[in-house]
């Protein structure tokens, strides 16, 4: 396997040129901390159950495990848990790091292979690179099964994940219920640019947008992962939706989810 250096300095990994191969020795093999890294990703939710267990030496760590709401690759789900494992072997004694994760191109990337269409992992590995400048050297290995204690864990993660989601869909739902109550009181009016709300707003269904403060200050300053998972349609909106045909709260909550940012 192929050592890299991550950051330029005293402290970067140690680099053998590009072509040739280089194994850790017999005694650093030893003395080197082992990470491994796992993931499951549920393509539906992008919600990912990751899991990573640290060993130095003889002495085997215990398997942590997280839920994430946003993963958005497995590739991104597996560098989340990479991040969460380093952050850990940092805290240990040993300067040498052997990472095993299961996807290939996951540890293409944090070896520097360039891999044009996937340029928004690609970014991710370059700060986890950065953020392993701290160890003498680090060795991937790729295609990693993981035992069944580890993946346990990790399927358990990705479990809780998903009730949670299901649990804040409903409450969703109830309160799409609450909103269409409200929307069969709002007035709407034709304009030159489409359609006017109580005679105040300018609301339009495609592309669903709203000038009120429901719709627009309210999830301003969420992330966009947030805003497309959590936000609700205001009333307005459903009033126009209403007028169209589209009445299922499910459906109403969807429109919501894909709208521009």
């Amino acid at each position: 396997m192929k050592y890299f250096p991550s950051s330029p300095g005293p402290d970067a990994p140690t680099m053998i040129p590009p072509g040739q191969e280089e194994v850790l020795s017999p005694s650093s093999e030893g003395d080197a901390s082992r990470l491994e890294v796992a993931a499951i990703l549920e393509g539906r939710t992008r919600i990912a159950g990751i899991g990573w267990r640290l060993t130095t030496g003889s002495v085997v760590g215990p398997v942590r495990a997280q839920t994430r709401r946003y993963g958005r690759t497995l590739i991104s789900s597996e560098f989340a848990a990479l991040r969460a494992g380093i952050r850990d072997a940092a805290r240990s004694p040993g300067r040498d790091l052997v990472v095993l994760l299961s996807d290939r191109r996951a540890v293409a990337l944090l070896r520097g292979e360039p891999r044009p269409l996937l340029r928004r992992a690609q970014s991710e590995a370059l700060r986890l690179r950065a953020s392993l400048g701290r160890f003498r050297s680090v060795r991937f290995e790729s295609e990693f099964v993981p035992d069944a204690e580890l993946a346990h864990a990790v399927g358990e993660a990705l479990d809780v994940g998903l009730h949670a989601a299901a649990e804040r869909e409903e409450h969703r739902v109830l309160v799409m219920e609450r909103i269409l109550a409200r929307a069969r009181e709002v007035h709407l009016e034709p304009s030159p640019e489409g359609w006017v709300a109580n005679g105040r707003y300018r609301v339009s269904l495609h592309p669903m947008h709203c000038e009120c403060p429901a719709w627009t200050t309210r999830w301003s300053r969420a992330p966009i992962a947030g805003r497309r998972a959590q936000r609700l349609p205001c009333k307005h909106i459903v009033a126009l939706a209403l007028r169209e045909g589209v009445s299922v709260p499910a459906d109403l909550s969807e429109l919501a989810r894909r709208a521009p940012p």
